[in-house]
């Protein structure tokens, strides 16, 4: 009976990984072929657009633990666009940004 229950389980995380993955993939496989210059145009905005607004959300979920959680959100927030607007690079800017953030949100930074 045990080693039924952890089979069923082992099966039921293979089979919800492989629906998982499915879901992901499908769109690109099927998408790729079309031509539609409107779908194209939003496949390139998209992304930028739902960063955009799980930032600004996530950024706005954290005025309710404390007012410096929201400012701090805000600097590192800033800091991050303005590194990425100097250096160009996505990685570095994320990483020096979250770096600020969790110095500000320790009080090493002070502010």
């Amino acid at each position: 009976m045990f080693l039924d229950n952890n089979l069923y389980i082992i099966y039921a995380i293979i089979i919800m990984s492989v629906v998982t993955y499915l879901t992901r993939i499908i769109p690109f496989a099927f998408f790729q072929y079309l031509n539609n210059p409107i779908l194209r145009q939003t496949g390139k905005q998209l992304p930028v657009c739902l960063m955009a607004i799980l930032t600004l959300y996530s950024i706005d979920s954290l005025k309710d633990f404390d007012n410096h959680y929201f400012i701090n959100g805000w600097i590192a927030c800033l800091v991050t666009i303005g590194l990425y607007l100097g250096l160009k690079s996505i990685l570095t800017s994320m990483v020096i940004g979250t770096i600020v953030y969790y110095l500000l949100l320790n009080k090493i930074i002070a502010f």
